[in-house]
């Protein structure tokens, strides 16, 4: 029987969501060349509706999201992201920085640390919950994770990017030249 460790869960799948990240912001500077479109004043503070957050925000929490467990996982005290990106560049910059901590992390350690208790989570204002390593990752951090990537996914496709399921699925499951 194969089994999957919390490094195993956590931080490929972190990994290459940044990464897909990136590769989306990638596509939606070539569109914005094509058509004629200031990429810097249109898609940082571009949203699906009026209440939702803009794409900045969903590249800046996501990332601090790989903060958080990068913490979590290492038990490294790792200073907090500034929330200063304006530009496609600041938020190419960001993604890069949140892909150097996920290189901090060796599987030693995070599952050495998998049964230890994590944060609390208070989420929305309602009864806090603490949990071990291991269930914050799978239970909070990446489902957290993949809504800010998949909200900034939709952001830039209604902005008229063009991106498809294979831009957001290749680099997941390994296609060759989505790194």
């Amino acid at each position: 029987m194969s089994t999957f460790s919390t490094y195993d869960i956590a931080v490929p799948v972190l990994t290459r969501g940044l990464q897909t990240f990136d590769h989306i912001l990638h596509k939606a500077e070539a569109h914005a060349k094509a058509n004629g479109i200031d990429a810097d004043s249109v898609y940082p503070s571009a949203r699906l509706v009026v209440d939702q957050n803009p794409l900045v925000f969903q590249v800046q929490n996501a990332t601090k999201t790989v903060r958080n467990y990068v913490i979590h996982l290492t038990g490294e005290d790792i200073a907090p992201f500034v929330d200063n990106e304006k530009t496609i560049a600041d938020l190419h910059t960001r993604i890069k920085a949140g892909l150097a901590l996920l290189k901090k992390v060796t599987p030693d350690v995070a599952n050495g640390r998998a049964e230890s208790q994590s944060a609390t989570f208070n989420p929305s204002g309602s009864h806090p919950v603490t949990l071990k390593v291991k269930d914050a990752v799978l239970l909070q951090a990446l489902p957290n994770f993949l809504f800010h990537l998949t909200t900034g996914y939709s952001i830039l496709r209604a902005q008229g990017v063009p991106v498809g399921k294979a831009d957001f699925i290749s680099n997941f499951i390994g296609v060759p030249g989505f790194e």
